[in-house]
């Protein structure tokens, strides 16, 4: 019996790679996969690094269609999306996010990738084979969340405080308004801070923006050069916790077109230096 020939051991064995790169992808997304990638070397090491992520990319575009979308520079449209930055431009992991956050109330809208009609739910698994800790699904109609229903909660949760409080006085009095306020004040508030955690993310992981532009700096390197994926470090990455760059989340957006221009390679290699300096 022959051995099979090299070039059939050598398909055979990428697929196989493909195919448990799928799988990781789908329980890890790209964002944790790369993590590890720079997690196995320190930041001094290069050469290396940047070998493990080229590899990780060139696989990445077979198997997670929406990074393959993003590698050939396509576009994504959205003109039911209101935000400038979100309604049309190159696919990025960020402004699929922006898209897919927009359009929560309005599953039925139409997307368009590179000039193809695309179903919100395909592009959502598209987007979740790369992000983590995403919470993009169309918003329910009996959501407890939204703003209406907010203020309902905080008007009934301050009359029963108001009341409760107002039997505690002597002689009793049917309403403490000021309990009444403070009550109700407090029951919005706790609505609304449940509110995010149930319709955004789990804040104690990895914010999803924070994520989406790690992967971009990786997808940018790529296309532009590949020699500088050393750079795709989370160290070198400027991170927003909590509060996304501000009320308005300008700063994350700042970022990202810093990111698609290429002007972020500066920002990474200077604070590059920086940890390297810190680390003596």
């Amino acid at each position: 019996m022959t051995a099979p020939p090299l070039d059939n051991l050598d398909s055979l064995d990428r697929a196989m790679r493909l195919s448990n790169l799928r799988h990781e992808l789908e329980e890890k997304t790209f964002y944790g996969v790369a993590v590890e990638c720079e997690a196995a070397l320190p930041p001094t090491e290069t050469t290396r690094l940047v070998e493990a992520k080229r590899r990780l990319i060139d696989e990445t575009v077979v198997v997670a269609p929406l990074a393959a979308h993003i590698v050939r520079g396509g576009r994504i449209e959205c003109e039911a999306v209101t935000d400038a930055y979100a309604r049309a431009g190159v696919v990025t992991c960020f402004r699929v996010h922006e898209t897919l956050r927009k359009t929560r109330p309005h599953p039925e809208a139409r997307i368009l990738l590179d000039g193809t009609p695309v179903a919100r739910e395909e592009l959502l698994a598209m987007y979740r084979m790369l992000v983590p800790n995403t919470n993009l699904e169309p918003l329910s109609e009996l959501t407890l969340y939204t703003l209406p229903r907010l203020g309902l909660a905080g008007v009934v949760g301050g009359i029963v405080a108001g009341a409760w409080a107002g039997r505690g006085h002597s002689p009793p009095v049917w309403m403490d308004f000021r309990m009444a306020f403070m009550g109700g004040g407090l029951v919005a508030a706790v609505m609304s801070l449940l509110g995010q955690f149930a319709l955004s993310r789990n804040v104690v992981k990895t914010a999803p923006w924070n994520a989406a532009l790690y992967n971009d700096v990786h997808f940018a390197l790529y296309r532009q050069d590949p020699a500088l994926l050393y750079l795709a470090r989370r160290e070198y990455l400027q991170r927003n916790h909590f509060i996304k760059g501000g009320l308005s989340g300008r700063r994350y957006h700042e970022r990202a077109q810093a990111i698609e221009s290429g002007a972020y390679v500066d920002v990474l290699r200077r604070h590059r230096e920086q940890v390297l300096a810190r680390r003596g």
